[in-house]
């Protein structure tokens, strides 16, 4: 992934003309650009390694595998949430670590543990750098020096094709372990947006939600064994059907965010390929109806796979910044508008399987949307769903790029709360940024269901305070994040927790709770090395 931002190369997104032109007029913006600085210009702090530690290192993965070059360490100074990709492009990676260390397999990983605690180095583990929370900020917390772990390198794969498992390792990326899985006819089935550069570690560590996870699971749901390494020692949990053995350990580690060790490995549910996929469109009168239909769609075990909901404003956003204008675009503005639909809010459903499986899922779900008063669009919004569903990221680089602001969030709540959740949410983020003289166009759309709740994905724009860009996010993701502890939700869905949600830590699980997971770091790491300033909040006095 490039330095500065999403994929590989800069110029890799585009934005529609049409939908920079709306947001320049509806937020205000001056039609100013704002590239990232060049590489060699961005500021870097000399490594401060210690010779004894890098001699330590050196000995473990060899003295090439010690990185401590300006490119290297700036290429692992950060994740790609909002305040991470505004320092970046600002030239500012005084926060890069040390050096980049890249060991080869699961022993290496442990004896590197062993070193940076003897040498008292923190230690970040990182996979793709896809964190949206701060979760691989390189901080040294106390530290003298802090490296970046990269796990690329542990990419094996072991697949048990009669048990539908794979034991695949922590450094793959989304593509490579589809791909490898692909070749023998099975499939993860876990596709997050950041599924491009994301890896197995992190979809584990993080406990991930893909966009058919509505039908395949989230990714602590397809977990059935890991191991990991800590400073105190390896832990490796049986990959069996169950087991009544206590608390399970697996649990303590899925979600750890690389705080209590190292996941080097998962064994994971796969699923034969499907041979179909079908996406398709519906259209509800408004975001409380479209809802009360998946609410019910789900309850009623007639759920697809994936199941995505916009409310009214994401949708709005959507089709203008999709309009072409022909006169197919206008005979379905008017259907809708004659079915009274002209304000709705848009649905993509769609189903993956064998073609009989599929056909029957398929006319269950639909079943249901008519009841509620769904409106099918085709296949045609499904298609091109599908085919732009990894482009948010790219988009927002653009958009950085015309001074816009750019943040998402999730939660997820009952079917109860949802509606109210939504809706104070949404108003906390309006009027944060209102108050600041940036007004903000918040969207949101539901995208994973259970037969007790959902999440909410928020996606919110406003133009950028030039010079105080972190003040103004912090104002606005504070707010917003006060209104889900306020309102009942979980301050996370599948974000994670990582440095920026750490604050509301607290609020998820209670002070126990996080004496809890304080108490299990002591044991596994008692240098407190792993990965500090995450998922923890900090410690009074």
């Amino acid at each position: 992934m490039r330095w500065d931002g999403w994929g590989e190369r800069p110029g890799d997104g585009s934005f529609p003309e049409a939908g920079l032109r709306m947001l320049g007029d509806e937020l205000g913006l001056s039609g100013r650009r704002t590239p990232p600085v060049p590489l060699d210009e961005v500021g870097v702090a000399q490594s401060r390694l210690p010779d004894a530690a890098r001699a330590a290192l050196t000995e473990v993965v060899g003295a090439d595998r010690v990185d401590d070059s300006r490119e290297a360490r700036i290429r692992h100074s950060a994740g790609r949430s909002y305040p991470d990709l505004i320092r970046l492009r600002a030239g500012d990676a005084a926060v890069a670590p040390d050096a980049v260390v890249s060991p080869a397999d699961h022993d290496e990983v442990a004896e590197v543990l062993e070193a940076c605690a003897d040498q008292r180095v923190a230690v970040v583990p990182f996979g793709g750098g896809t964190s949206v929370v701060g979760g691989v900020e390189p901080l040294h917390d106390g530290f003298d020096s802090v490296i970046a772990l990269d796990l690329r390198r542990l990419d094996s794969v072991s697949v048990d094709r009669t048990s539908l498992t794979a034991t695949l390792g922590a450094g793959l990326t989304g593509p490579e372990a589809e791909a490898r899985l692909q070749s023998r006819g099975l499939t993860l089935g876990h596709f997050p947006q950041s599924f491009e550069f994301a890896t197995i570690g992190g979809y584990v560590a993080t406990r991930s939600a893909g966009q058919a996870s509505t039908g395949y699971g989230r990714i602590d749901e397809l977990v059935v064994g890991v191991r990991a390494s800590t400073p105190a020692g390896d832990i490796e949990t049986k990959a069996v059907g169950g087991t009544a053995a206590g608390p399970q350990l697996r649990e303590l580690l899925v979600g750890s965010e690389g705080v209590l060790g190292v996941i080097t490995e998962a064994t994971l549910k796969v699923r034969p390929l499907p041979r179909e996929r079908r996406y398709e469109g519906w259209s509800f009168k408004s975001f409380a109806a479209g809802a009360e239909a998946f609410r019910s769609m789900e309850q009623a075990h007639a759920a697809p796979d994936v199941a995505r909901l916009s409310d009214e404003e994401e949708t709005r956003l959507a089709m203008a910044m999709a309009g072409s204008g022909s006169a197919a675009e206008r005979a379905g503005k008017a259907y809708l508008k004659l079915r009274g639909h002209e304000r709705g809010c848009i649905a993509i459903v769609g189903w993956e399987g064998e073609p009989d499986d599929v056909e029957r899922r398929r006319s269950l779900t639909r079943s249901v949307l008519r009841e509620h008063g769904g409106v099918s669009l085709g296949s045609r919004p499904g298609q091109s769903w599908q085919r732009s569903r990894y482009e948010g990221p790219y988009q927002r680089d653009v958009l950085l790029d015309h001074d816009v602001m750019v943040e998402t969030l999730e939660t997820s709540t009952t079917w109860t709360d949802l509606l109210m959740l939504w809706g104070r949410v949404g108003d906390a983020l309006r009027m944060s940024l209102g108050e600041r003289g940036t007004p903000a166009l918040v969207g949101a759309h539901i995208s994973h269901l259970y037969p007790h709740g959902a999440s909410l994905y928020f996606t919110f724009l406003a133009r950028r305070e030039t010079g105080a860009e972190i003040e103004q996010w912090r104002a606005a993701k504070g707010a917003a994040c006060d209104a889900i502890i306020a309102a009942g939700g979980t301050i996370t869905h599948h974000h994670a927790i990582g440095r920026d949600h750490a604050p509301w830590m607290t609020d998820e699980v209670g002070e126990l709770g996080v004496e809890v997971i304080r108490a299990a770091k002591r044991r596994l790491d008692p240098a407190g090395i792993m990965n500090p300033g995450k998922l923890l909040p900090d410690e009074e006095g």
